[in-house]
């Protein structure tokens, strides 16, 4: 049944006087809350149409109500729905009360004697018959019919001729009235309109039933003395043998779960709380363990409000990896840059502007660890409070246009050596030894940005080092460094060239001072140094891959190390990498030996990179330096 969109929004006038509407403005006049209207009430996240019928039909007060769920959406669409359906009711109600009295004046009582066999219970027919007109009308209104293809049109158009040439046959054969032209002629006919049709006799979308239903003989049945008669030539086998085709079960262009909208596919009944607490509860938890604002909570949030708003606030043990799959198929449109999405849009909106990709989408591995990975973790976190199944080994398919994972590539000589001479003659501290430094310890960027002189000591004879307990005081307040692994927090071996050329003397001395003052104090430190350190690399002309970043340094320091014969335990302990592959390594000190730490200080140095740049440099001036906008600073 198709029902018009069109529907007046006084639909109250249109439902007998004696029809007990089921409003949520009725219920909560009780307990004096908001009214969601007219057949409407909120259940959770989702929106109920409910109504009961009249008394004269077998309703009235006490009767079990018609509830419909219309899904998670907003209050104005769920307004036009019960609307619709408001109006449809007074149709539906005189049907029903129509079809009682016909059966009254038959003589027939709606409460005794035994139902047909394809009728319902005569005391609940009423009930089952409104609920299923009801959601016939729903699926109608989400759901209208669309144009049929040109080649469904022509499939369509040949399955009606073999359907007119299949009911003259049926009629010959039960001795009705037919068209001798066409059913004497069934087998040539329906050969000839195939053929006509032929290129919509594939796999074109006719529903089956349409011609299985008629699969009467196309030929007249042999009259003659012969006691075998010949094998009936059907509708669908004419189809078959002359279009030379076999029905096609699976197609390439089917709608798969994960396309369907899934904040209003139907789920299992659950007790369970929602994402959207479950959400809560999981950032909460995760805010307890961190000191002061986290950028990384913040991100979090936002992701997993996109997810509610994509796929909907369902009970939490109703999500499935369907749900996830969907959500990635929505975000492969999603932009990267924060201002293609404009704050006045809606999530969808922001898709649907971006169908033809004018706009950078995510790579591969934020969508998997960022958007998928906290979607997954907020998902689990409460199945051990709440007791449900988590989402687990579902193997999820990416768009082929997520870029790939940019894997850091080694920097040649020549290139270390341009960026070193770029970074002296710019005249900034930090672009002077952050690289040197990464290029001499392997260290992460983050770390080294936030040493201080009280870090740096002799550890062993004529072997100094430097170390972070991970916790540093920045304007009063205690804050965390931002290191990747307890590792991390462990001493790390200084190159005796750093000695020579007095760098650490000159760091020993600033006490509990910041070795690169400008940087810290800006709101960002870490994200601050790494692009000040992309831009020293343009500025060096080596910026040729993507891959080619400072991390480059960090990955040139382990293989060079390896190189030299030095162990993989040793080199994990060196640049902050956890050890314990196997049981052996995690027996021992869990820091670098003294004999161990003498050969990384003192190993050798590549000898195609000149380094006596960094020699006679004046410390407390370059210290000194501040960026300028607009024009570079003055060389040291």
């Amino acid at each position: 049944m198709n029902v018009s969109r069109i529907v007046s929004s006084d639909v109250q006038s249109h439902v007998s006087p004696d029809a007990e509407i089921i409003s949520a403005k009725k219920r909560n006049r009780k307990l004096k809350t908001r009214s969601s209207g007219l057949y409407l009430v909120r259940s959770g996240g989702t929106y109920l149409f409910q109504i009961r019928l009249p008394k004269r039909i077998g309703g009235g007060a006490g009767s079990r109500p018609v509830r419909l769920s219309l899904g998670a959406l907003p209050h104005h669409q769920a307004r036009e729905l019960a609307n619709a359906l408001g109006s449809l009711a007074r149709i539906v109600f005189k049907e029903i009360e129509k079809k009682m009295g016909d059966k009254l004046e038959s003589g027939s009582s709606l409460n005794a004697g035994k139902p047909d066999e394809d009728e319902l219970p005569a005391d609940d027919w009423p009930f089952e018959f409104a609920t299923l007109i009801f959601k016939a009308a729903l699926w109608d209104i989400r759901e209208p019919a669309r144009a049929p293809s040109p080649e469904e049109a022509r499939g369509f158009e040949m399955m009606r001729g073999l359907v007119h040439i299949g009911r003259q046959v049926s009629a010959k054969q039960s001795g009705l009235p037919y068209d001798e032209m066409i059913a004497d002629n069934a087998e040539l006919l329906a050969t000839s309109h195939v053929a006509k049709y032929g290129a919509a006799a594939g796999p074109v979308s006719v529903p089956e039933q349409l011609y299985t239903s008629v699969s009467t003989a196309a030929t007249a049945p042999d009259q003659s003395s012969s006691s075998s008669k010949p094998e009936p030539m059907t509708v669908p086998k004419i189809i078959d043998e002359v279009a030379g085709k076999r029905q096609r079960l699976i197609h390439s262009n089917a709608t798969p779960a994960f396309k369907l909208d899934r904040r209003t596919v139907e789920r299992a009944p659950s007790t369970k709380p929602l994402f959207s607490q479950i959400a809560n509860e999981y950032l909460a938890t995760r805010r307890s363990s961190k000191s002061g604002d986290n950028k990384d909570i913040a991100i979090a949030e936002t992701r997993l409000n996109l997810f509610a708003e994509l796929i909907g606030d369902h009970p939490v043990d109703t999500y499935t990896a369907t749900d996830l799959q969907a959500f990635i198929d929505l975000l492969k449109y999603w932009p990267k840059d924060a201002k293609c999405r404009p704050d006045h849009l809606t999530a969808r909106e922001i898709i649907d502007s971006n169908q033809h990709y004018r706009f950078e989408t995510l790579a591969k591995k934020t969508l998997e660890e960022g958007y998928v990975a906290v979607v997954k973790a907020a998902l689990n976190s409460g199945q051990v409070k709440h007791d449900y199944r988590p989402i687990a080994n579902a193997k999820l398919v990416y768009p082929d246009l997520a870029r790939a994972t940019v894997h850091t590539e080694p920097l040649g000589s020549a290139k270390i050596q341009k960026l070193f001479e770029t970074g002296v003659a710019s005249g900034m501290f930090d672009n002077v030894f952050l690289p040197l430094l990464g290029f001499l310890t392997g260290r992460r960027l983050g770390l080294l940005l936030h040493l201080k002189g009280e870090d740096f000591r002799e550890k062993f004879e004529g072997v100094w080092v430097a170390q972070t307990s991970g916790i540093v005081q920045k304007d009063g307040v205690w804050q965390r460094v931002p290191f990747k692994t307890d590792a991390s927090t462990s001493f790390f071996v200084l190159h005796n060239f750093l000695s020579e050329i007095g760098f650490v003397q000159w760091a020993k001395g600033q006490g509990d001072r910041f070795l690169f003052p400008e940087l810290i104090k800006l709101k960002d430190p870490s994200k601050s140094a790494s692009s000040y350190m992309a831009r020293l690399f343009q500025d060096a002309g080596i910026k040729d891959s993507r891959g080619e970043v400072f991390h480059s340094l960090r990955g040139g320091y382990i293989a060079d190390t390896g190189d030299q014969n030095i162990e993989k335990r040793d080199r994990k302990m060196q640049v902050g990498h956890e050890v314990g592959d196997d049981e052996h390594d995690k027996y021992g000190f869990r820091t670098l030996t003294e004999r161990k730490a003498r050969v990384l200080a003192n190993l050798p140095l590549n000898p195609d990179i000149d380094l006596s740049m960094f020699r006679g440099l004046n410390l407390d001036k370059l210290a000194k330096a501040k960026r300028t906008k607009g024009r570079k600073p003055k060389k040291a």
